[in-house]
């Protein structure tokens, strides 16, 4: 048999030719399928490269931001992209309702992203959000999901994107997207390791929101501690409420606070203090609540905290504060203050700061504050109790002696009252106006001692009478001396007839060396006694005891305490014989 090739036509020579040729177009094909796997392959060992050395874990020389920042540097450069982004579910809204906030961008105009935030389903990142499923586009701009707004405020433009959740424990924490691949388009390969990089950020998100949220609660404990030490520092009830009010947003993190009080006669509440400027506190305190109405009357009508973070959609809401002062309230926490299982006031915290909403956790710190504040309020209420029982009592005192002389009747009573107003003038703090008031009060308790005679007399005494008269002042210091409770009191008594230029009794002490009190006092009683009439001689009129007060300031009076006082006689604040 002849094997030799025909290559004429229908021989089996041009079979053969064809073969060859189909083989060596498969061995192409191999060679080139070849190549581009080894050229995948490269890609993907590359990326691995890349991704192994990102940190999967919180490490105590990074924060959040700064890790995410890094993730992002990495995802830009093995997708091979000019911009992405990471969004994080706002922490208090993640409840697939609320809003993602852009926390890293990288990219032209990502600077312009600071602050930026979208809605639930706004947009190919709203919706893989709201969905909890990845999503690309080759064609962004034409896409049905794309919202356009932000690439036009940025000045960036989009040509394909690709974006992923953030997901953990099966919530949606946020989402990363990346826009404007390079070469080619977006491939499998490059969601599914976008989706592998985005399951470990999430677990750094979630291992920051709890390392946060415990960091958080440790702050509020210190803080709820450090304000229940600073409430119980004093007794005083105006120092309490206002404490009270700053502790109140310092704790929730607050736009402002008040604190209601009920009025027990009315069954109403009223705005005892209130933060804000000296307008707004002025109207609030003109507004009033009855038991039930507004949510702070329906917490002191039902006894219950309450957090509302749309105050505005409430049927409980009292629009007729936000209208009288112009503010807007946005979201509160309310809760009740109680004594002894009765509501006697409600605390509240408005307007969350950074537009936040506030959370249980909140609503459990503010309790605890309002518990604290409850005490703080019922020991200053048994303190003023006290403080004015005994008051009372030194006032009685004091009124029985001047009953021994009916010439000098309700003299007491208006050198308080003068002493009140001239410290107040002079910017006293209230611990030692309450103080000045007990000494303004015992100022003549020596004169218990002195006789009917020389006390009663009716005309000008004699040098041995006026000397008799001039013990009073040290007499009155020795009856106090026994009552250790009033030490700080008895300069102002024993010093109450000293003189600025040294020519008073008892002892002659003279300018800075005379107490304070004693200096308030030593006017206010010598206006009385000028303008009070006595057996032998009419009461003078306000202008001239004043003008006398003028003559002798820096001389016989301390002259800060003069001018005081003339302040508030030419306010009106002085009504003599009252």
């Amino acid at each position: 048999m002849d094997d030799k090739i025909d290559l004429t036509p229908g021989g089996n020579g041009r079979d053969l030719k064809k073969a060859l040729e189909t083989q060596s177009d498969e061995l192409i094909q191999a060679r080139l399928h070849a190549g581009n796997l080894k050229a995948q392959v490269d890609s993907l060992r590359h990326k691995l490269e890349t991704i192994k050395d990102l940190p999967y874990g919180m490490e105590a020389h990074y924060d959040l931001k700064s890790l995410l920042d890094h993730y992002l540097e990495v995802i830009l450069r093995i997708t091979e992209t000019d911009a992405g982004s990471i969004l994080l579910v706002r922490e208090d809204e993640d409840d697939g309702t609320g809003r993602l906030d852009f926390f890293c961008a990288s990219g032209p105009g990502s600077d312009k992203l600071k602050g930026w935030h979208i809605a639930y389903g706004e947009g190919i990142a709203g919706r893989v959000a709201s969905m909890g499923t990845a999503y690309f586009s080759d064609d962004a701009v034409n896409d049905p999901n794309w919202a356009p707004e932000i690439s036009r405020t940025i000045g960036f433009d989009t040509k394909d994107i690709m974006c992923v959740p953030m997901k953990h424990g099966g919530r949606v924490l946020g989402v990363i997207e990346v826009l404007n691949k390079r070469g080619c388009p977006f491939t499998r390969d490059d969601l599914d390791l976008l989706a592998f990089i985005a399951g470990h950020a999430a677990v750094m998100v979630e291992n920051a929101r709890l390392l946060a949220g415990y960091e958080e609660k440790v702050r509020h404990y210190g803080t709820l501690m450090d304000l229940a030490n600073l409430l119980n520092s004093t007794l005083r009830r105006e120092e309490v409420r206002t404490r009270a009010i700053e502790a109140a947003t310092k704790l929730m993190e607050a736009e402002v606070g008040s604190l209601l009080l009920v009025d027990a006669q009315t069954d109403e509440l009223y705005f005892e203090v209130a933060l804000g400027d000296e307008g707004t506190r002025k109207m609030m305190k003109e507004i009033r609540l009855k038991i039930g109405q507004g949510i702070a009357g329906w917490v002191a009508q039902e006894a219950k905290p309450v957090i509302i973070n749309d105050v505005q959609n409430d049927p409980r809401f009292f629009k007729g504060a936000d209208k009288k002062t112009s503010f807007v309230t946005k979201n509160m926490v309310c809760v009740p203050v109680m004594t002894k299982g009765k509501v006697v006031g409600v605390l509240q915290a408005i307007n969350k700061l950074d537009d936040r909403k506030f959370t249980e956790s909140d609503r459990q710190s503010f309790e605890s504050l309002a518990n604290q504040v409850a005490i703080a309020i019922e020991n200053a209420k048994l303190y003023d109790q006290l403080r004015q029982t005994f008051l009372d009592t030194a006032q009685a005192l004091a009124e029985a002696i001047e009953k021994r002389d009916p010439y000098t009747g309700g003299h007491t009573k208006r050198v308080l009252k003068y002493s009140t107003i001239i410290a107040k003038h002079m910017g006293l703090p209230t611990q030692e106006i309450e103080l000045l008031e007990l000494a303004a009060v015992l100022h003549d308790v020596g004169k218990i001692g002195i006789s009917d005679l020389v006390l009663g007399k009716q005309g000008p005494l004699n040098d041995e009478e006026y000397a008799t008269m001039k013990t009073h002042a040290q007499s009155g210091a020795d009856i106090i001396s026994h009552v250790p409770a009033l030490n700080n009191i008895i300069p102002g008594i024993r010093h109450h007839h000293e003189r600025y230029d040294g020519k008073g009794y008892p002892l002659g002490i003279k300018g800075t060396d005379i107490p304070l009190y004693a200096n308030i006092i030593a006017v206010a009683d010598s206006f009385d006694a000028m303008t009070t009439t006595r057996p032998y001689r009419a009461g003078l009129s306000v202008e001239y005891a004043v003008s006398e007060l003028k003559r002798c300031s820096g001389s016989q009076f301390y002259s800060d305490a003069v001018e005081a006082f003339i302040e508030a006689v030419d306010s009106g604040e002085v009504n003599v014989g009252e």
